[in-house]
């Protein structure tokens, strides 16, 4: 599995869908992501020229919560094993667990999320229902202090003696 990029822990804090701050126009929410420039974005400022030959994600709702192509976020990490969902015929990822809401999505033991215990569609393939679920998961796997020799790899350097 590949590396998850340091950008990706703030791109799921970033707020989406609000107005943007620099453009007073309609249809001005903010529904792209500019990796480039670890911004929320708003079609205006793309075609304002600002973000040219960035690489820019969009973003979309689904369910009331903000999803991601699944085309465009496999390209920087694998999403293999988060379950995508559609949407406008498009396959989605979701940023953030989708809620619960007593609505018996919530299950303890096989066939659920490894993070958050939401019901996977497909438990055989997924492990995760979101890319922060994934995140957590690997942040959890990751050891505090990266394990140290027991022993140096040399001694004290001896030199050649002189003839």
């Amino acid at each position: 599995s590949r590396i998850i990029p340091n950008w990706v822990n703030n791109f799921l804090e970033k707020a989406f869908f609000e107005k943007c701050p620099s453009h007073d126009l309609q249809k001005n929410e903010l529904n792209r992501y500019c990796i480039t420039c670890d911004a929320s974005i708003c079609k205006y400022c793309i075609t304002c020229g600002g973000h040219k030959n960035h690489n820019i994600l969009t973003i979309y709702r689904h369910v009331y919560q903000n999803v991601v192509p699944l085309t465009e976020m496999e390209i920087h990490i694998d999403c293999d094993i988060i379950q995508p969902y559609k949407c406008n015929k498009k396959w989605v990822v979701s940023l953030n667990p989708l809620p619960h809401n007593g609505s018996g999505s919530l299950i303890e033991g096989d066939g659920a999320c490894n993070v958050c215990k939401r019901k996977l569609t497909d438990p055989d393939r997924f492990r995760f229902c979101s890319i922060k679920c994934k995140l957590s998961d690997a942040a959890d796997q990751q050891p505090e202090n990266p394990p140290k020799r027991k022993r140096s790899r040399k001694g004290v350097p001896h030199r050649a003696p002189f003839f």
